[in-house]
């Protein structure tokens, strides 16, 4: 026997449940601080585990023989909402390897099941990346080398751009300072 098929009003609610949940978890994105605040991750983090929690409820439902296109249209506006989320968050300055990893294979349009088998790591392994899980050092050096070798975390380019120009920055300040000091240094042998 297969699983029960749901029925009409079954879909309704879990519809009706899904979209009041989206409607806090909007309302909960809408209002969390900037990037760079100290507690935009553990606000972001609070968000993306109840959204977690929800996407795995639509995709079961989503998943019955006779699943109504309501529950996978709100099935898909959850994913594309939670995947926009965690894109952000990745970006974000402090964000976890699992956060990155996620962001980078959503952008490489590639499955958890692939990206595991490219890197030679368990599948479960990367859900619990996702949901923070600390990973070993071995598995840290593979999953960083597979986002690097997709191009990097989508989003940080940005970062990287402005880390180098605050890198030249600091370099050249720091000749010109030097520059300065040899300057001062051949005066006071000039002027003896």
């Amino acid at each position: 026997m297969g699983q029960p098929v749901p029925q009409e009003g079954e879909a309704s609610v879990i519809v009706s449940l899904a979209e009041a949940a989206m409607h806090m978890y909007t309302a909960a994105i809408d209002a969390l601080p900037f990037p760079d605040d100290k507690k935009f991750h553990t606000r972001a983090d609070v968000v993306l585990t109840g959204m977690r929690k929800l996407r795995a409820a639509l995709t079961e439902a989503a998943g019955r023989s006779r699943s109504s296109p309501a529950v996978i249209v709100a099935l898909r506006d959850v994913r594309l909402r939670y995947d926009k989320l965690m894109t952000h968050a990745a970006a974000a300055p402090g964000s976890s390897l699992g956060q990155q990893l996620y962001a980078t294979r959503i952008e490489a349009k590639l499955s958890a099941q692939e990206v595991a088998n490219g890197a030679g790591l368990r599948a479960d392994l990367l859900d619990d990346l996702e949901a923070g899980e600390t990973p070993t050092v071995e598995e840290a050096a593979k999953v960083t080398g597979l986002i690097a070798a997709l191009g990097g975390v989508p989003g940080t380019e940005h970062h990287e751009h402005h880390e180098s120009e605050q890198q030249h920055d600091e370099h050249h300040e720091s000749e010109h300072h030097e520059s300065e000091h040899h300057e001062h240094n051949d005066e006071s042998v000039n002027a003896g």
